[in-house]
């Protein structure tokens, strides 16, 4: 399956590899690569890592464990080192239908249900949308679970934007909305309260340079309305938007990595193992949850 290539009349350009999940590989705008890869584009289509904007579906982060059945040995199941279950089924999946691009926009559609593996998995059919725009400074992206199959269908994915950070670490400052820290464990699965409640441990203020940091956290976003993230280094400023549906943000920055991810997500890590505190779509109904990305 071919890559596409978006570009608009400005120079600014967008390579999504339907074949990596419809990940987006590269973003440049204003003549600066804002994505990051793990590897070279070649090996990185090889590996089952993460990298670029991939899509974490149908759950982001990590399960507490295999449901039953047990997914044994399945090969569209990722692990990590505490061999927990991370990231969902699509890092590397191609079987999209429906593709469509144009100069600026791009977009694939999966029907969940007419694949037996993804089924195995993930039992609720449905048909999943995945769709790009690209502008000038800007790119849009918005997914969409439609649940025409007459089953509910439990909600609960997120995505990965791995951001480049250039130049001097000194030069890197992070301006963030206040966040609700989420305690995790030593697997990074969120603690849970006598009451099964997400444990909290208050309202973080991130804002600072990045040099001498690192992240491996989950925070609730503060509440209603658009929240905006910023990444300011050498070059300009690299804001993330979103709002409502999503509800968490998980941040990740290996301490002096020349990265670091911001990740929507629309339900805390461990939500469909805990069954709580992720939204459930009801059959013959919508879900859409847009973010943006923008260079000043």
């Amino acid at each position: 399956m071919s890559d596409i290539h978006l570009k608009t009349s400005g120079g600014a350009s967008a390579l999504i590899a339907p074949d990596c999940g419809f990940c987006c590989l590269s973003w440049k705008a204003s003549g600066v690569e804002r994505l990051h890869l793990p590897e070279a584009a070649d090996a990185f289509r090889r590996d089952v890592k993460t990298g670029g904007l991939p899509l974490l579906y149908p759950y982001a982060n990590r399960l507490r464990d295999d449901p039953d059945p047990l997914w044994t040995d399945d090969p569209l199941v990722k692990r990590d080192g505490h061999g927990l279950p991370i990231h969902g089924f699509l890092l590397r999946f191609s079987r999209w239908t429906e593709l469509f691009s144009e100069e600026t926009k791009a977009r694939a559609c999966l029907d969940w249900g007419a694949h037996d593996d993804l089924m195995a998995l993930f039992p609720h059919a449905h048909r999943l949308e995945v769709a790009y725009e690209l502008f000038e400074t800007r790119l849009r992206v918005t997914t969409t679970v439609i649940a025409n199959a007459g089953v509910d269908v439990p909600i609960s994915f997120g995505w990965h934007p791995y951001f480049a950070v250039h130049g001097r670490p000194s030069g890197c400052r992070l301006t963030f909305p206040n966040l609700k820290h989420v305690l995790l464990d030593d697997r990074c699965l969120p603690v849970r309260d006598g009451d099964r409640s997400l444990s909290l441990t208050g309202l973080d203020n991130l804002d600072g340079e990045l040099a001498g940091r690192a992240f491996d956290d989950l925070y609730l976003l503060p509440g209603e309305g658009s929240s905006e993230f910023e990444i300011q280094d050498d070059h300009n400023v690299l804001r993330l938007s979103f709002g409502a549906p999503w509800s968490c943000v998980q941040v990740y920055h290996p301490e002096d990595s020349d990265f670091i991810a911001i990740e929507p997500m629309t339900a805390p890590g461990a939500a469909l193992s805990d069954g709580r505190d992720h939204p459930i779509l009801e059959s013959g109904s919508t879900f859409s949850a847009v973010f943006e990305l923008r260079v000043s």
